[in-house]
């Protein structure tokens, strides 16, 4: 039986997955066909906190000549984020946010008042004594902000530790794949100085947090766990989600794991079920599950 046949709907990571920046990954628009054409669930599960719909559906049409995907079966970290505090949130209640435009404009969409967003000036130590925090921030969303500095981390600990304001992060991701040679800094990297000055890691919502799989099996009703397979490049994010979720994966090696990393497979933080080249060898390999 190929690897395939074993599942019903299909979880797909983005990055390092299905393409690397503009250029897709060999095979993967002929995966996504292939599984639609024989009726399995598709779901794009990106921990990318930066991706708004529009930006997901522009990149699978751009970079993959899909034009006709589902725009409810896209989920970012952010989506997920902006949908779970708007959950918790209380009315008049405001977020402070490190994140990037398109986090602004998915919590924009969903109504949540915000501040904290952009470029914000330096302040010396005299201006934060003097700073008089918004009584109405109760929550502080952490994501990849290209706007990030001192000012804006500081503010986040004070409404943090003064305002007791809930903290929560898209994602911990330390590198994102730029390209298939080349990683950066990731949200992690960015809220590194923040959790040490809290001495503590945020409630995350991304993966490899069971919360995200319960954002999107509330919404789309997916079939039995055992019949659900994750894939992705990240044994930390994608693999560990699986894993808390309840259900399969599939590691591919064409993202921050690579081929050679498989040496060391006994070493890994968490099994995937499954090891494969590229997402193409999900049509091309067996299974004996």
């Amino acid at each position: 039986m190929a690897l395939w046949e074993n599942y019903d709907a299909f979880l797909f990571d983005c990055d390092g997955v299905l393409w690397h920046g503009k250029q897709e990954i060999q095979g993967a628009a002929d995966v996504l066909r292939f599984l639609a054409d024989h009726g399995k669930r598709i779901f794009l599960v990106t921990n990318n906190g930066t991706k708004t719909c529009k930006i997901l559906l522009s990149t699978v049409e751009k970079t993959l000549g899909i034009k006709d995907f589902p725009k409810d079966a896209m989920y970012s970290s952010g989506i997920a984020t902006v949908k779970y505090v708007k959950s918790k949130i209380q009315p008049g209640e405001k977020v402070f946010l490190i994140g990037s435009p398109g986090l602004k404009e998915i919590m924009d969409e969903s109504g949540i008042q915000h501040i904290g967003y952009g470029q914000l000036e330096p302040r010396t130590f005299t201006d934060f004594g003097n700073l008089v925090l918004d009584p109405q921030v109760k929550y502080v969303v952490g994501s990849f902000d290209p706007f990030c500095n001192h000012n804006k981390i500081t503010q986040a600990y004070l409404y943090i530790k003064e305002n007791n304001a809930t903290y929560i992060a898209s994602n911990m991701d330390k590198r994102y794949p730029l390209s298939a040679t080349r990683t950066l800094p990731g949200t992690g990297a960015i809220l590194a100085g923040l959790n040490q000055a809290l001495g503590y890691d945020p409630l995350i919502v991304g993966k490899p947090s069971s919360i995200f799989f319960e954002i999107i099996n509330s919404e789309q009703h997916l079939p039995d766990k055992s019949k659900v397979l994750m894939v992705g490049d990240n044994l930390n994010t994608d693999i560990m989600f699986a894993k808390n979720s309840g259900i399969d994966s599939a590691l591919v090696l064409t993202g921050i794991v690579k081929p050679e990393d498989v040496k060391h497979e006994d070493s890994f933080p968490v099994q995937p079920t499954y090891i494969i080249d590229s997402v193409r060898d999900l049509i091309l390999q067996t299974s004996n599950k």
